[in-house]
């Protein structure tokens, strides 16, 4: 059995997995549930930080101090693992994929990203039973 499979051909980078692969998504949860095991226990609880792919949110009931320190650990962690990224503390309104948390009002609202156009599933479209009984009818 040849070993060399899994290397990749056009690059010294050891391993890569693309936006849109196959298994894209997979990877990137089981990535994302790798980084946060290394966190210190103490900011590492389920019922603070959540995660969906490659977006993040977390909620701590501290100082505005303490949590610049929260946010310098998590970044030695991405660090620590080659990895970059852009984290916005003490922030009390946040968008979250497709909702507006409002820790102020404590309230919540749907998000559309702007620029972002719908796409509509055409009545007589040979999708699955199941997509097109989804659909919104005054659109088609």
């Amino acid at each position: 059995m040849k070993l060399d499979e899994w290397i990749k051909k056009h690059s010294d980078r050891m391993f890569d997995v693309t936006m849109g692969s196959y298994d894209g998504a997979e990877t990137c949860e089981l990535v994302g549930a790798y980084l946060l095991c290394q966190l210190p226990k103490e900011i590492n609880r389920t019922d603070q930080i959540g995660l969906y792919r490659d977006d993040g949110l977390a909620a701590f009931r501290t100082t505005a101090r303490k949590i610049e320190q929260i946010k310098e650990l998590i970044c030695k962690v991405f660090n620590s693992n080659q990895l970059q990224i852009t984290i916005e503390a003490n922030k009390k309104v946040v968008n979250f994929l497709n909702v507006t948390l409002d820790l102020n009002k404590q309230s919540y609202a749907p998000y559309i990203k702007p620029n972002n156009k719908p796409l509509y599933v055409h009545r007589e479209s040979n999708h699955p039973p199941h997509i097109l009984k989804n659909r919104t009818s005054r659109f088609l």
